[in-house]
């Protein structure tokens, strides 16, 4: 079993290529998904070792491998979820190479091993991508965001509330047809957010303008009156969206259709004394609430 283990641990690590020609081949079918409202998610890993499985031909290491946490390990590829784990830091590291975003964690001098716990969610109207980091200072944030605005394809980008103690959160605006990808990797630590056109429509194929329903307040400001309607809408997952006139929505789910959105609303009416807050809105890709 010893030569099988030093087989298995002596892998070598998929590297970018391999990873690209993971989100290129997404294709069609994912852009059919993600008009679905379905959750889209892949671990790029999983794939690169599996062919490497079949390829190595030791029967031992699967053995071997079923004990351990491989899956996730090494590369987490991901549109929604979250990931990593408590890292002491000092400082973050910034940078932007083409469209990819890239996150260090320094900590004496050095980049730290993992990356700090984050949560990311996806949304469709308008286009957005909201994201928590834990244990990020408000320098670091500001030097965060500073390179965010810096990417092609990024609309706007914002802060905001977190019920979370010691958590940011903000919330990326992209263009239309951008979409994204978030990776978290470990030896060194490093989350990075890759943002690339749909490849999907070509310039023969234009997107259609799929309008977007959801259930939404008024207008507020981010004071303790939106952090209450967060505190209270906790377990629908509410999404924060900055309107055109600069206050912020609460926002929860997003539906095909209208007749589906207001069958939500009743059922939140009843689960929630009435509900009064919300109402339902929509939009489309593009699209910045009133």
């Amino acid at each position: 079993m010893d030569a099988e283990r030093f087989a298995y641990e002596n892998i070598e690590i998929p590297d970018d290529r391999l990873v690209q020609a993971i989100y290129a081949g997404m294709g069609r079918a994912e852009r059919i998904r993600r008009k679905k409202r379905l959750s889209a998610s892949l671990t790029a890993a999983a794939a690169a070792f599996a062919l490497l499985f079949c390829s190595a031909n030791i029967p031992s290491v699967y053995a071997y491998a079923s004990g351990l946490p491989v899956v996730g390990e090494f590369v987490r590829a991901l549109h929604i979820g979250g990931g990593g784990k408590t890292t002491l830091h000092e400082g973050i590291s910034v940078e932007v190479v083409d469209s990819e975003l890239i996150v260090r964690f320094v900590n004496q001098g050095r980049t730290t091993d993992t990356v700090v716990p984050y949560r990311v969610q996806g949304h469709d109207a308008p286009c957005r991508i909201d994201l928590s980091l834990k244990s990020l200072t408000e320098e670091e944030y500001e030097k965060l965001e500073a390179q965010i605005r810096e990417m092609k394809g990024v609309s706007d980008v914002y802060r905001t509330l977190s019920l979370e103690k010691d958590t940011v959160s903000f919330t990326i605006v992209l263009n239309r047809l951008y979409d994204y990808e978030v990776m978290e990797q470990i030896f060194p630590g490093t989350l990075s957010v890759r943002l690339f056109q749909d490849a999907y429509y070509t310039a023969e194929e234009n997107a259609p303008e799929q309008q977007v329903y959801y259930l939404r307040t008024e207008g507020m400001e981010q004071d303790d009156s939106l952090r209450a309607l967060l505190e209270k809408y906790k377990a629908e997952e509410p999404s924060q969206v900055r309107t055109q006139e600069g206050s912020f929505i609460l926002a929860i789910g997003e539906f095909d259709t209208r007749e589906e959105a207001e069958k939500r609303l009743l059922e939140l009416q009843e689960s929630y004394a009435g509900a009064a807050e919300l109402q339902v809105g929509s939009g489309m890709a593009k699209e910045v609430p009133e």
